[in-house]
C-alpha cells in the first residue's frame, strides 16, 4: 500500500495537483484510485490530461460545465449524456456512452481524482454523496 501512495511519480502539469501531495488521506486514496480509473474508463475520449478531442469531446479540465454540478457530472458518469451542452463557451454535441457497471466507490474516485485535479482544490466525493446524486 505504502507502494501505491508514494512509489511513482506524477509528473506535475500546469494546472494539475500532484496526487502524492493532496493533504487529506482519504482524499488522496480516492485521487489515486480515480486516476487508474479514470485512465481505464475516460481518458480514450477526454485525454489523459482532460483536455479533450478538440471540438468533438468537451474538456474536463478547467470546466465550467463540469465545476458548476457534481451531482450532474455523477450521473453523467453512470448514465451518459446526449444531445448539445455548452462547456466554456463551446458547443460540443457527441454523445458519451454512460458507465452503468461502475459501483458508487468507484464514481466517488473517478469524480474525486477529476475535480481535485482539474477542478477547485481537494474535493473528497463520497459513495454515500454519489448515491444520493443517482436517486431518481
Amino acid at each position: 500500500m505504502v507502494f501505491l501512495l508514494f512509489g511513482c511519480g506524477e509528473p506535475k502539469t500546469e494546472n494539475t495537483v500532484s496526487l502524492h501531495k493532496i493533504k487529506d488521506l482519504k482524499t488522496r486514496q480516492y485521487a489515486i484510485a480515480g486516476r487508474e480509473l479514470y485512465v481505464q474508463h475516460c481518458a480514450n475520449c477526454h485525454q489523459k490530461d482532460g483536455t479533450g478531442l478538440g471540438l468533438v469531446i468537451p474538456p474536463l479540465k478547467d470546466s465550467d460545465y463540469m465545476i458548476n454540478d457534481l451531482g450532474r457530472t455523477v450521473r453523467i458518469i453512470r448514465h451518459g449524456l446526449k444531445g448539445e451542452i455548452i462547456v466554456n463557451g463551446q458547443v460540443y454535441n457527441q454523445p458519451m456512452p454512460g458507465n452503468p457497471i461502475l459501483k458508487p466507490i468507484e464514481i466517488a474516485q473517478i469524480t474525486t481524482y477529476i475535480y481535485t485535479v482539474w477542478g477547485q482544490g481537494e474535493i473528497l466525493v463520497t459513495p454515500d454523496q454519489v448515491s444520493d446524486y443517482l436517486k431518481p
